[in-house]
Formats: C-alpha cells, sequence, structure tokens
C-alpha cells in the first residue's frame, strides 16, 4: 500500500486502543504504515498534533486499517488530539534518561506523594519513551488511574526510562483542571451508546462547517437515560476529558436557590458561561430534579426553572456552539416539552451490561490490581447477569478487600514511617468468589432474595417434571445462541398448578440455584398496595426490573391471589387493574427479552383463563401426589442427617402414605425425630441420642393422620 507525504513521514487518523493498552504509551499501527516509517516494535515514534509527544510502536490488529494509528486517551493528551482528528508520525531516537522528575497531578495537595509509589511507577514506565510536559498514568485499584506530570528529564528531549533511571518526585500544585483521568477507553461496554453520543457532541462542535455546508441544523442536545450505575455520568466526563472543548459540570439539585429568581439566574449564568467559552458541552446531571414535569409539582419554583431552562434551550435567543447533555435514570419524570426535537434531539438509553460488556468492564477495573495467575474473567462475566459498571467496580473493590483481610496478619507496618510491607500479595480467584457472595445487582436489589441454597438434590422424586425444566430453562439459558440456530425462543412463561405441598415453590427455588441466570422471587399478594394505581406500578416496575436483569427467571408464588379470574362476581375494581396490567406485562415480554416467567397455584379454577393461552404461559405443568417411588426418596431425603435405627423401613412406610404429599412427609420425619428426642430428654438424657425407631415414625403417622387435616390434600 501506498502513502502520500515526506518519506519516513506519515498523516494517520487516531483511533482508539483496547482497554489492554491503556496507559502503556503504546501506539499501534497497520504493518504497512510500520514498513513506511521503517520501524519496529518497541522503537519510538514522535506523534505531534497540536503538540508533540513520543510513544513506543507496536503492530496492529489485522482488521485495522492502514491510515489509522491507535492511540490511549492519556497520549491523546499529550499530543493535543482528539479521536478522529490526523496526526504526523515519524520514527525518531530516544537515549537512555538519566533521571526523570514527577509531579502529581491533583490539584489537593503541595506535599509529594511518598516514595512508595517509586517501584510502581519504574514498572509502569520502564523501556516507555516520554518528553518533558508529557503526562503519564499510573493506574489503580477499580479507580481512577494517578496522573504525574513529566516537569523535568536529563538529559533533555525524547527519553526512555530504564532500569538504571532515577525517578524523583516533587510537590508542585497543579491545577486541578489539569487532570483528566477519565477517557474513552475507560468506558466498557458501551461502544454503540458511546458511537451515538459522540456523533452528536462532538460533530457539530468540531466541523461545524460540514452542516452548513449540508444545509442542515446541527444537533443541541442529547439525553442520556438508564439504570443507576450504568455509566451516565462518565460517559460525561469521558467527553470532557477527551476533547477540548469548556465542559460545565451542573448538578440538578444544586441548581435550586432559597430566594425569588436566584434559580433562574443562576441557570442563565451557566449557559452564558457556556457562551462565551464556546464551542462547550453543559452536562446536567439529575437532571429529573431540575425539569420534573410541571403538572405534577405544587411549587412556583420549580415550574419557573423548567421553563427558564426550556427558553435556554430553544429560544428566541440562538445558544450558539452550545450541547446540553442530560442525564437521568427515571426519564419518565422529565417534562414532556424538554423532551422534544429541538431541545434533547436524541434520546439514548445505557442498558444494563452484556456478557461482552461485563468483561471489557472487568478489565477495566482489574488494569491496576495484582492477580494471581488462577483468576477467571470470562467466569466472572458469566456469572454477574444483571451486573452494571457500578456494581462490578465494586465487585473488584470487595475482592481485594478479601484478600486484604487473608493478609492482614502478615503484615508489617512501621509506625514512624507509616509504610507497610504486605509481600507479594495478590487477589485470587477464590476471592472474586468470595466477593460475589457480598455484592448484589443494582438492577434487583430491592426484589431479589438470597440465591436459593436448595438445589436439585433437595427435591425428591418429580424426575419428569424436573426433565421438562430442564428441557424448558435450563437448556435454553445455557446454549441460548446455539439453540436460535432451530428458530428456537426462550419460553414466555410456565405455569405450576397441582395440590398444596407437592413441591411447586420448592422446584421454582432449586431451579433457581441451578441455573446462570438472576433469579426474581415474589408473592402475589405482596404486589397489592392500597392507593389506586400503587398496584400497577409495583408490576410494572417488578417486570422492568427483571428485563433489567436479563436473563432473569421472575418467579411469581401463589398467582391467583394477584390474577383471580375477572369473571367473577365479587371482583374489586382495583383487582381488576392489576389484572389487565399483569397480562399487559406478560404480551410486552418479547421473544428475545431474555425474561422467563413461572408461577405458580393450587386453585388453577379460580385463575384468569386468558393468563394460560400461548404467548403468555405457554406451558402448564401440573405437580401430583408423589408415587410410592417419589414418596420413598423423598423419606430418604429428609431423613438424611437423622440417626436411624435398623427396624426403620422406609419401603412400608412409603407404602402406608398413600396420597400424602411431600410437605406432609416432610412433618412425619421431623415430627419422629421430636419424638425420639423427647423420650431421651425427658429421661434425663442418660447415655447417647436414641436413634429414631419405626415406633417413633408409627406413632407420628397415628397422630397425623388422626389428629390433622392437614396430613392429607382432599
Amino acid at each position: 500500500m501506498e502513502f502520500d507525504g515526506e518519506a519516513n513521514v506519515l498523516r494517520l487518523r487516531v483511533a482508539e486502543v483496547a482497554s489492554s493498552d491503556t496507559h502503556k504509551g503504546a501506539a499501534r499501527l497497520s504493518a504497512a504504515a510500520m514498513a513506511y516509517l521503517n520501524v519496529t516494535s518497541g522503537e519510538v515514534l514522535q506523534v505531534t498534533g497540536l503538540k508533540a509527544t513520543v510513544t513506543r510502536a507496536f503492530v496492529a490488529d489485522t482488521k485495522q486499517q492502514a491510515r489509522f494509528i491507535q492511540l490511549d486517551g492519556t497520549t491523546r493528551q499529550n499530543a493535543g488530539i482528539g479521536l478522529d482528528e490526523e496526526v504526523t508520525v515519524q520514527k525518531i531516537g530516544a537515549v537512555p534518561a538519566r533521571a526523570i522528575v514527577l509531579t502529581l497531578i491533583d490539584g489537593k495537595s503541595t506535599s509529594a506523594p511518598g516514595e512508595e509509589l517509586i517501584p510502581a511507577l519504574r514498572r509502569r514506565l520502564l523501556d516507555c519513551p516520554v518528553v518533558a510536559g508529557d503526562i503519564v498514568g499510573l493506574p489503580r485499584f477499580t479507580g481512577e488511574p494517578m496522573l504525574f506530570n513529566v516537569t523535568g528529564t536529563a538529559p533533555q528531549g525524547a527519553v526512555q526510562v530504564g532500569e538504571e533511571t532515577n525517578i524523583r518526585l516533587a510537590a508542585i500544585e497543579v491545577e486541578h483542571s489539569k487532570a483528566r483521568p477519565v477517557t474513552y477507553e475507560d468506558v466498557g461496554g458501551l461502544e454503540r451508546e458511546l458511537a451515538r453520543v459522540r456523533e452528536m457532541v462532538e460533530l457539530p462542535l468540531k466541523y461545524p462547517v460540514l452542516f452548513r455546508q449540508l444545509g442542515v441544523r446541527p444537533p443541541r442536545g442529547v439525553l442520556l437515560y438508564g439504570p443507576p450505575g450504568t455509566g451516565k455520568t462518565l460517559i460525561a466526563r469521558a467527553i470532557a476529558a477527551d476533547n477540548r472543548l469548556h465542559f460545565l459540570h451542573v448538578d440538578g439539585p444544586e441548581i435550586m436557590r432559597k430566594y425569588y429568581g436566584e434559580s433562574e439566574a443562576r441557570l442563565r449564568e451557566v449557559f452564558d458561561e457556556a457562551r462565551r467559552n464556546a464551542p462547550a458541552v453543559i452536562f446536567l446531571d439529575e437532571i429529573d430534579a431540575l425539569a420534573p414535569r410541571r403538572e405534577s409539582v405544587h411549587g412556583d419554583v420549580e415550574k419557573r426553572v423548567v421553563g427558564q431552562l426550556l427558553a435556554l434551550m430553544d429560544g428566541l435567543e440562538d445558544r450558539g456552539d452550545v450541547i446540553v447533555v442530560g442525564a437521568t435514570n427515571i426519564p419518565e419524570l422529565l417534562d414532556p416539552a424538554l423532551r422534544r426535537p429541538g431541545r434533547f434531539d436524541r434520546e439514548v438509553q445505557i442498558p444494563v451490561p452484556n456478557r461482552a460488556g461485563r468483561k471489557q468492564i472487568l478489565q477495566i477495573h482489574t488494569r491496576g490490581m495484582a492477580m494471581g495467575d488462577g483468576v477467571d474473567l470470562d467466569a466472572l462475566a458469566d456469572v454477574t447477569h444483571g451486573f452494571v459498571g457500578a456494581d462490578l467496580a465494586a465487585l473488584c473493590r470487595e475482592a481485594g478487600m478479601v484478600a486484604l483481610r487473608r493478609y492482614l496478619p502478615t503484615i508489617t507496618f512501621d509506625p514512624t514511617t507509616k509504610q507497610a510491607d504486605a509481600g507479594d500479595i495478590r487477589v485470587t480467584n477464590a476471592d472474586f468468589q468470595a466477593a460475589l457472595a457480598e455484592v448484589e445487582p443494582s438492577a434487583t436489589r430491592e426484589l431479589v432474595m438470597d440465591r436459593p441454597k436448595e438445589g436439585w438434590e433437595a427435591v425428591g422424586g418429580l424426575q419428569s417434571i424436573r426433565q421438562r425444566l430442564r428441557l424448558l430453562v435450563e437448556q435454553p439459558l445455557q446454549y441460548r445462541e446455539d439453540l436460535t440456530h432451530f428458530g428456537l425462543q426462550l419460553p414466555r412463561g410456565i405455569l405450576f398448578t397441582g395440590p398444596s405441598g407437592t413441591g411447586k415453590t420448592l422446584t421454582a427455588r432449586a431451579l433457581g440455584s441451578q441455573i446462570n441466570a438472576n433469579f426474581i422471587a415474589v408473592e402475589g399478594p405482596a404486589l397489592f398496595r392500597k392507593w389506586m394505581g400503587e398496584t400497577e406500578k409495583g408490576i410494572r416496575d417488578l417486570f422492568r426490573k427483571a428485563r433489567q436483569a436479563a436473563p432473569c427467571v421472575l418467579f411469581i408464588d401463589d398467582i391467583d391471589a394477584l390474577a383471580p379470574a375477572r369473571s367473577s362476581a365479587n371482583l374489586s375494581e382495583g383487582t381488576e387493574r392489576a389484572v389487565s396490567q399483569l397480562l399487559a406485562e406478560l404480551d410486552n415480554l418479547r421473544d428475545d427479552s431474555g425474561v422467563i416467567v413461572l408461577a405458580a397455584t393450587n386453585r388453577p379454577d379460580r385463575l384468569e383463563p386468558t393468563l394460560t393461552r400461548p404467548g403468555r404461559f405457554d406451558y402448564v405443568l401440573e405437580f401430583p401426589l408423589p408415587s410410592k417411588e417419589d414418596r420413598y426418596q423423598i423419606l430418604v431425603l429428609h431423613l438424611r442427617n437423622t440417626p436411624r435405627a435398623p427396624d426403620v423401613d422406609l419401603s412400608h412406610l412409603a407404602k402406608t402414605t398413600e396420597g400424602w404429599t411431600g410437605a406432609s412427609l416432610c412433618a412425619l420425619c421431623q415430627r419422629a425425630a421430636l419424638l425420639a428426642a423427647d423420650q431421651w430428654l425427658g429421661g434425663g438424657r442418660q447415655g447417647p441420642p436414641p436413634m429414631v425407631q419405626a415406633v417413633h415414625l408409627a406413632t407420628a403417622e397415628r397422630e397425623m393422620e388422626g389428629g390433622s387435616s392437614r396430613s392429607r390434600t382432599q
């Protein structure tokens, strides 16, 4: 391939690097570009945008176009350019550095950072080229990197850090605004959403002439919405850090003032400052607090502020080259006038990340972590369904705390120098597994119960039911992509019916412990609320959270209480609305939503008939009374931890308990054990505790048959 330009000098367009290359001082070029520049892997390049910086050259992925160069956010900042802009690239020489002086970019402290950072800085900078004025980043454990300014080098010019280089840390205060620790490489799993936001923000401000040539009015606003912790604010911070734009970050609540007119004046000041420093971006975080629906608020202040914001965004006066970015996790509370084109031209949903996104986020948050060899990020991405970026950051942080607790007894601390010797501390896979038990996904934190501990081994009998559930739920979730070859989709709903005590709820809990998906369990009556409309809202929120946590199994127990037949004469108006809402939510589940609804009832005759049509509850599984073989398995299961005398014949007991349910057999075993314990305690606890004997089981059987109406199912 041929390149235009001077010999051994190229003009290349900038692209972002993979997360694994961030903060490593590496540039990736195509093999053709490296051959043209006569440079090999590891050699030094000079990259010139508005400023000149140095980096090392490496071969890029074969898919990269020849006219692109991949640079991380720190290198782009050193060169004074952004993504999709052009830089001049050429090969230069770098001499070994005798010494370099680094200044921590903080702005909050004038004291030098501790000498304990020097070994980590040496590992980070080893073989890296630098020039005075560069910024270098040191990744930190699950947090933003520490940024240092290269304030001096010996000798001057481009130098390469080696083992013998003297690294010194200086204490010089630097303005906090110069520290830009967040770049596009720190946003994981949101490539599509980030691209849509970038084209809405960067194109109108960087290339306004293109819009004038097309005769198109450039967009003026974008609204980011999605669950908390998915990265809305992080995207805005990355835009601010990665572009030469004046950036104004405004929290919605901080605009509100006590006195009349002050709130509107503060809002006008923000837009005036943006106009004076155009091109500029105004980021309105938590915009729902600033612009709620005017018909739902009672105060004059909120209505005036909403009106002022509407006028500033699309009034008689042109606001110039100013883009407004808003963020909220409850967009339905925003005033509708704010969401029309001309104000917020585009709304971008920031979703819960999928598996690939979760792996990218885990890679970002473990960049600065000392990890053991056995940590499998792929496996962690597989089991963290429903985790948003903030949850995954908390997971990594919790894993570090687990590792720290393990190493704490061996750590030596010097109180005079305040230095600690932790030895070779590493975060292992076991630490991550322990952290998983502590961190719940935000999307389901309000509703998700503790993951059930009962597996299939806790369910006696019901072999045919278990096989059907493996076929309908376990395998479609496990091999979801493979089954699309056959045109198969997940079932929307499965209804469990059968007498009380036959194991419907236990089976659902066992299924929840086996599947590699989130499990949400609610009681049907628990969704009812006192006030009008609250029950329907609760049902909507339940299904919304299930969709956010997909793949997810939603289990509704005693669904007949939530959705009785609408033909019933004594049905209240509120219950009828709840049934209609439940039907609507089931209909709104798409085939690719990743949500399976399980429900259980022992009164299917009282259930709304339209629930069981295909497209809602596609399958109805009837739980029968246990057979003799099933009863034997249930008895063995419930007596597995109970010492039994040799005269206990469980086969005979299974034969004599014809018509008993699994719950009744469980109660029988508990009552027999209680009789044996009572006999031993009443005898003064003489000798070792006795075993459960046949007489204890026979007595318990007679008591339950003669004195309890719950022993048999009518």
